[in-house]
């Protein structure tokens, strides 16, 4: 529904609006005060037209002008007011009551103008002083101010009729309007205030289907106080008579003009669409309320209609004045990429408060629109109750899906106020939005990013395709660096990630290396984004967003995308070491010793790697997760055992890793892939389970093959040393015994700090028929640590009632998960006892008492 007004509006003003200015001789704007103040006219410049009319003299020395006319059509009767200057250049005071006036209408009919009830208190014109009298008449339907007459008359009480003598005419002039000129101004008293007036603008616009009206009007206070809105009524008429009441927009409502400050102020309404906008005028109104009418205040010719452009060009300003404030708004930038058929935009928003005054933004509504006619609503949040400090800014982050069926080159971000009830909403601006395609960023390379926590340098430092059980890990390391002058709060992340078109961000992680968030200027943390794909998948694109929670929505922080996806992995040579640079847990890592243990089906690959730690505080070190590759990119995943107690500095520790080969793989030929491993977005805690791992190198191996000792000394099962001193072995005649008493030192490095050790050592006996026996023995345990000890075994065989001599082979093995290696092997002579009649027992030995049946060998 259009606002036409079919009846004015009363306006009721809680203050004096308008007031008499002696020095001012035409009647420019009124309102009604309160029951406390008396009301007062309105003071203006003469209009031109009425200057040539002169003045009448009603006596000698007194004379008087028609200094302004205005007139208000309504339904009760249109009313018409006229403004009179007397000048009063006697020596003495004249009492108005002597004169009056009457308005004779175009179409003749005659009515006694009454003053209004600012002007009702003037009574008399002081000596040597111009004063100025504001009267009304109704004229009822009479509407043309063209030939109206007013006359001036006095009493005369000689007249043989009616007393009254008529003095003189004002006739308006035929072309007279009672607008002001366009492109003229005019003063006028508001709030007791002067004030320079002229209407600025009329702007149309169109939207949803409507046009809507905005017309500018200038105030300039020439005052000593604060003006604040008078609360005035507008309306806008046609060259056709239609009238629409206007209605302040958002951003002008109580406002507030400062001594000397010129303002423009906005006032709105919707219009037909088919409105001839051609000499449109703005008149304001306001209520008598002692008369309980509605009197003209001011009416302005307004400037040619115009269509504002509201368009702002890629990377510039658009300022808004917000609560008397001015807001700065930018698009920002622009990036799209094509996913399925769909354009993914990413813009970057910001709005920057150059006022002095807090400020809360309007909760803006954004949409994507596009030539074609569409509009593709913005998903976004942030403007919800934002209000900004004095000089603060922020970016505000928005992502659009547009089909690829829409000319992307054309797109534009509309900003609207929100909607309300009663309220005229349309665009505030559309910014166009740069066709650009997202960058690839290369790795190694940084590139300028820029959000509300500040202005960042962001590397993608590598990415590396690492194996994971029957998947893919992707690990890609971001490095990010402040770039201001002022300390940074690095929020928590969480991440997107699309690997050519399939999103895997449900499996990824994000690791901040450093557990310090605050980046003081120019320094820089790593961040990891970690995610599985299947190992087979292949593509060529991959995207990472790093995201914020706030509330309940999710803000980009920084976007990358990159088709540079080989992956980096530091190659470190057989016998070289390689540092971990993980804070709290630096440490130089190297490779102790690798080795295999064969066996019948399969091998057991084997490696010792020495952690040393760098760190100058006691600490927990990095838990590593390793596979071993071949040539041809096959992976075995190894088994990793390490200590789970804090390092001190200079510490060692020792990290055993193996796996199952089949037989067919050659050892020689592996290298091994060690990682720290990670856990739910941390660091895999000692002991913990990982489910990822980070900063991968590849290890060369050297591969060196165990070489058996031709004696049992100084027997190496790290870090165990065995010495067998020597070794008897007892038969007794007629007795089916085999005893085989050892005499051992054994010693144990504590060098390392480690984890469970799970290496065993078999004791091997084949006697003098060939039949073989074994113990197997925990280091340690069953084989105490010290010297000069001994450890007794009696293996059983009927064969041995007849054995008489003879020499036994002993031989010491290292075994591991089942596999075997040999380490030693030596022979000694059986001694042949006698049958005796006393037994005794060696209470100084370590005795294995069971009953052992060899087996032939």
């Amino acid at each position: 529904m259009h606002a036409r007004r079919t009846k004015v509006a009363v306006i009721m003003l809680s203050t004096a609006v308008l007031s008499q200015a002696t020095t001012f001789g035409a009647y420019g704007a009124y309102a009604a005060s309160t029951a406390t103040s008396s009301t007062k006219t309105a003071t203006t410049t003469t209009v031109s037209t009425l200057d040539k009319l002169g003045s009448i003299a009603l006596k000698s020395n007194f004379s008087v002008k028609l200094s302004d006319v205005g007139f208000l059509t309504q339904d009760g009767g249109n009313i018409l007011t006229y403004t009179l200057s007397y000048y009063n250049g006697t020596g003495s005071s004249i009492n108005l009551v002597d004169y009056f006036s009457k308005v004779t209408t175009a179409g003749g009919t005659v009515i006694q103008g009454s003053p209004v009830t600012s002007s009702a208190t003037v009574k008399a014109i002081p000596s040597k002083s111009s004063q100025s009298v504001t009267y009304y008449v109704n004229v009822g339907k009479s509407t043309s101010l063209n030939g109206t007459k007013i006359s001036l008359f006095g009493w005369d009480f000689s007249s043989s009729s009616d007393y009254q003598k008529k003095l003189g005419t004002f006739t308006l002039p035929a072309a007279f309007s009672q607008a002001v000129t366009r492109g003229q101004s005019k003063k006028i008293t508001l709030n007791n205030q002067p004030v320079t007036t002229k209407a600025e603008s009329l702007q149309i616009y169109k939207y949803n289907g409507k046009v809507y009206a905005k017309v500018g009007v200038s105030l300039t206070n020439q005052g000593t106080k604060i003006l604040s809105d008078p609360g005035l009524k507008g309306y806008l008429s046609s060259a056709g008579g239609s009238v629409f009441e206007l209605t302040l927009d958002d951003a002008s409502s109580n406002y507030k003009v400062q001594p000397q400050e010129k303002k423009t102020i906005y006032y709105m309404t919707e219009i037909p669409s088919y409105m001839k906008t051609d000499n449109m005028t703005l008149q304001f109104a306001a209520e008598d309320t002692s008369l309980k009418i509605v009197l003209p205040i001011v009416t302005y010719n307004l400037p040619a209609a115009t269509t504002p452009d509201l368009l702002v060009a890629g990377n510039v300003i658009k300022k808004l004045t917000i609560n008397s404030n001015t807001v700065e708004t930018q698009l920002k930038s622009a990036n799209v990429y094509a996913d399925n058929g769909t354009a993914k935009w990413t813009l970057q928003f910001r709005v920057k408060n150059s006022g002095n005054k807090a400020t809360t933004l309007p909760a803006y509504e954004f949409a994507v629109k596009a030539a074609e006619g569409y509009s593709f609503p913005v998903d976004t949040k942030a403007f919800a109750n934002l209000t900004l400090k004095p000089l603060e800014e922020k970016i505000i982050e928005f992502s659009a899906d547009i089909p690829l069926t829409i000319a992307q080159g054309t797109l534009q971000l509309q900003m609207t106020e929100p909607a309300a009830e009663g309220k005229i909403i349309f665009p505030t601006a559309y910014y166009q939005i740069p066709y650009k395609l997202q960058t690839n960023n290369w790795q190694d390379t940084e590139y300028a990013v820029e959000n509300s926590h500040g202005s960042f340098a962001v590397k993608l430092e590598n990415i590396q395709r690492l194996p994971w059980a029957d998947k893919d890990q992707l690990v890609a390391k971001i490095n990010i660096r402040n770039t201001k002058s002022t300390s940074v709060q690095l929020p928590a992340f969480t991440s997107v990630i699309k690997a050519g078109e399939s999103d895997v961000s449900s499996t990824s992680q994000v690791i901040t290396e450093s557990t310090q968030t605050i980046l003081g200027p120019n320094e820089s943390t790593n961040v990891y984004v970690v995610a599985n794909v299947p190992y087979t998948y292949q593509f060529n694109q991959l995207k990472i967003t790093l995201q914020e929670t706030s509330g309940e929505s999710k803000i980009n922080f920084l976007s990358l995308s990159t088709n540079q996806l080989d992956s980096r992995v530091q190659e470190v040579a057989a016998l070289s070491s390689f540092h971990i640079e993980l804070e709290s847990k630096k440490a130089e890592v190297l490779e102790r010793r690798t080795t295999v243990y064969q066996g019948t089906s399969s091998s057991i690959m084997y490696t010792e790697l020495e952690m040393n730690s760098e760190e100058t505080r006691k600490s927990e070190q990095a838990q590593l997760v390793a596979y071993y590759k071949t040539p041809d990119n096959q992976y075995y995943e190894a088994e990793v055992s390490q200590s789970t107690t804090s390092t001190s500095p200079n510490g060692k520790n020792l990290i055993t890793v193996w796996t199952k080969l089949p037989l067919g793989v050659d050892p020689s030929q592996l290298v091994l892939y060690v990682g720290e491993g990670i856990s739910e977005g941390k660091l895999t805690a000692p002991g913990g389970k990982s489910t990822g791992y980070i900063n991968t190198v590849s290890l060369g191996l050297n591969n060196v093959a165990v070489e058996s000792k031709s004696n049992l000394l100084d027997v190496e099962l790290f870090p165990y040393t065995l010495s067998v001193t020597n070794a008897v072995a007892t038969v007794t005649a007629g007795k089916d015994t085999l005893s085989t008493v050892l005499n051992y030192n054994l010693s144990s490095s504590t060098l390392y700090e480690s984890g469970n050790y799970e290496h065993k050592l078999v004791l091997e006996l084949i006697d003098p028929l060939g039949q073989t026996m074994e113990k197997t023995l925990m280091l340690g345990t069953d084989l105490p640590l010290g010297n000069f000890k001994s450890y007794t075994t009696t293996f059983t065989s009927n064969l041995y009632k007849t054995l008489d001599g003879g020499a036994i082979r002993l031989n010491v093995y290292d075994e591991f998960q089942g596999h075997r290696n040999l380490l030693g092997t030596q022979t000694y002579v059986v001694a042949y006892q006698a049958a005796s009649t006393t037994s005794s027992s060696n209470s100084a030995s370590n005795t294995d008492s069971g009953s052992n049946t060899p087996s032939s060998n």
